[in-house]
């Protein structure tokens, strides 16, 4: 059983908006930002991603941002109720996505909201780890900085 992976599209984006868990909802909301922001999301990443369900139901997108600092990105995910159906089957498929990103990236970062525990799971699990609690504008709530290591290894 494997999710299907492919470049994200601008209605990839557009489905996971209209269908976005709640706690996704949340983080993206304290952040100063909507729903209507994932199109524009997948537009200015570098890569980006799509996973579905083996019916095609999108169960979410990733994707990763430059920063001003090269070699270092700003990676993000939003998901659907999709996701939570098959948790596992979605890190064995992130963790290649991730593997195959390793060569071009040597920072992975970016923040979670403290309150989204289903995602912290699975960016433990995608050897992510938390540094900090960061208060970001402009509703000042906390959030987990967090950063994938692994990229810096090489």
């Amino acid at each position: 059983m494997r999710y299907i992976t492919r470049k994200a599209t601008y209605e990839d984006a557009l489905e996971v908006a209209r269908n976005i868990r709640e706690e996704d909802l949340k983080e993206v909301e304290g952040l100063g930002h909507t729903r209507a922001a994932l199109p524009f999301s997948v537009a200015i990443s570098t890569v980006s991603i799509t996973f579905c369900d083996e019916d095609g139901t999108v169960a979410g997108v990733a994707g990763i941002s430059p920063t001003e600092v090269p070699r270092q990105g700003t990676i993000w995910m939003l998901c659907t109720p999709t996701l939570q159906r098959k948790p596992i089957t979605f890190v064995r498929e992130a963790r290649r996505w991730l593997a195959e990103q390793d060569k071009d990236w040597d920072l992975l970062w970016n923040v979670t909201s403290i309150n989204n525990h289903f995602h912290h799971k699975l960016l433990k699990m995608l050897g992510f780890k938390a540094l900090r609690i960061v208060q970001p504008p402009p509703n000042y709530l906390p959030y987990y900085e967090i950063v994938r290591l692994s990229c810096a290894s090489h």
